[in-house]
Parts: C-alpha cells; sequence; structure tokens
C-alpha cells in the first residue's frame, strides 16, 4: 500500500508538471505567435491569437500543432505585383506542421475579412463601388449614339466563379449621363462594355465566397502552404 501511495503521489507531482508546462507554454506561444503572424507573408496587422484545445505539448512531440483562430485588423492578399489590404479578418488556421525548430507550415488557413471598394478598383482596373441592395456599381467610359467617351455606370448583383476566380454581374441596370436608352440599346451597351472582373491572386490564395458591404466587398478566402517564421 505504502508503494501504490508512492507511485500515485509521484504521478500526481508528475501530472502537475505537466500541466504547469502546458499553460506556460500555451502563454509563451500566445504572446509570441503574433509577431510570427505578422511576418508571414499576408503581413498580418494586430493579429490576435487564439490555441483550439488539446496539449500542445503532445502536438509539438507529433511535429504538428493546435488550429489557431483569431482577428487582425488588416492582410495584405497578393494580386500579381498588387498588395491589396483585406480588412476586419477573422480566420483559423489548420493543418499545421512543425518544418524546424523556428518555422512552420499553416496546411489551410481560412479567412473572412473586407476589400475596400479601392482595392477592388485597383484589381479591376475601373472604379468600383457600393451601388446599392446588395449591389456592385462600375464606372465605364464607351462610346454611345455617336458620343464618344461617354460615362457609363453598371451596376448588378456580383456573382463569383470560382473555378475561375472572377465576378460576373448579373441583373445589371445601366445608367448614362445625359442620354435615354431603351431597353434593347441598354442590353447591347451591357454586353460590349461588362467585363468579369478578376480576382486571380498568388497560386495559394483563393476566394470562396463574396458578398457586398457598404464600405467594401466582404470575401471569403482559403491560403494553403503559409510558411510562418522564416
Amino acid at each position: 500500500m505504502r508503494r501504490l501511495g508512492r507511485l500515485l503521489a509521484v504521478l500526481a507531482v508528475l501530472a502537475a508538471l505537466l500541466v504547469g508546462a502546458e499553460f506556460g507554454v500555451r502563454a509563451l506561444i500566445g504572446s509570441e505567435a503574433p509577431k510570427l503572424l505578422a511576418g508571414t507573408d499576408l503581413a498580418l496587422e494586430q493579429p490576435t491569437v487564439e490555441l483550439a484545445g488539446g496539449s500542445v505539448l503532445l502536438a509539438v512531440a507529433q511535429r504538428r500543432f493546435v488550429d489557431v483562430s483569431g482577428t487582425a485588423r488588416a492582410a495584405q492578399l497578393p494580386f500579381g505585383k498588387r498588395r491589396v489590404p483585406v480588412r476586419s479578418l477573422s480566420y483559423r488556421a489548420s493543418g499545421i506542421a512543425l518544418v524546424s525548430a523556428g518555422e512552420a507550415t499553416i496546411g489551410t488557413l481560412a479567412a473572412t475579412g473586407t476589400m475596400s471598394w479601392s482595392g477592388l478598383s485597383d484589381i479591376a482596373r475601373l472604379p468600383v463601388g457600393y451601388g446599392g441592395e446588395g449591389r456592385l456599381l462600375v464606372s465605364y467610359t464607351a462610346d454611345v449614339l455617336g458620343r464618344k467617351a461617354v460615362k457609363v455606370g453598371v451596376s448588378g448583383v456580383p456573382s463569383l466563379d470560382v473555378a475561375n476566380q472572377r465576378v460576373e454581374l448579373t441583373q445589371a441596370q445601366v445608367e448614362v449621363a445625359g442620354v435615354r436608352l431603351d431597353k434593347t440599346r441598354s442590353q447591347q451597351l451591357i454586353d460590349r462594355v461588362v467585363k468579369p472582373i478578376r480576382l486571380t491572386a498568388d497560386d495559394r490564395v483563393r476566394i470562396t465566397a463574396i458578398s457586398v458591404a457598404k464600405d467594401g466587398l466582404v470575401i471569403d478566402l482559403t491560403v494553403t502552404d503559409l510558411l510562418v517564421g522564416r
């Protein structure tokens, strides 16, 4: 009985040490992780970090890490040579593998944030803004009824073609300053000037859903194989 009592006492001490070590590691990672996320290719601004359940120590022993979620003031998305900010970001990182003592790879980072109208205009190379009631308003310059370089506004409900990473306008309506067009000519003008807005970003970044807000285009996105800590 005495031996059993001693064994139980030793196990209790070890358990307490492991629990203490777990809390210590979580606290350390919680303080250092925001700096690491800020240093990734996405350059997260003021990120917060919350670790998911499960043992961090056990995960590290298996060269992986628990899921991480949080928010960020903004992130920078690469679109060709441009980097466009996405603001008010919420994210969840999963499939995290430890590459070395100072590096890890996030298998998938799923996030939701708002791309400003100026950012979307930069990608589209056209003025894009809020069209009211879930619609985009895109401004074009076109020749209309013999008049040159007329300002044309086309509003429509955006539809995301996920496979081709582009936004198409549905239920389009056209407005031409100083020109009255019948329905047929309006449709002809829409068919002539309206083109999809391409959202093709870095190969690792994929837009999965969109919706319209007054301050910009709300996007759901995934980023794969994001290196942390290099």
